[in-house]
């Protein structure tokens, strides 16, 4: 059996029109995941040590990096990024053609 990379197998998955139309709805969930989860790797920080600073239990932080808490309120990601030194950004952009 042949081996294949994680990036070929999702470019492979991709291409089943079902597959990308449900991998495109859960992208900026996945983006905003992956974000949380760069800034703290970047600030070399644990969930727990996070979760202290902004006041909110570990689970929290491990449910929303792992994508099993559902979309997070404005203010939860506010407490999140300040005990990360960073800053929320919400946008809204023109869908590609």
């Amino acid at each position: 059996m042949k081996k294949i990379t994680y990036e070929e197998h999702v470019r492979e998955l991709l291409k089943n029109k079902k597959v990308r139309e449900e991998y495109e709805k859960l992208l900026p969930e996945y983006e905003l995941a992956r974000s949380i989860i760069e800034q703290r790797l970047k600030k070399k920080m644990t969930q727990e040590e996070v979760a202290r600073k902004a006041g909110m239990p570990q689970s929290t932080i491990s449910r929303i990096e792992g994508l099993t808490h559902g979309l997070p309120k404005i203010s939860t990601l506010k407490k999140i990024a300040n005990a990360l030194d960073a800053k929320v950004v919400v946008r809204l952009e023109s869908k590609k053609a």
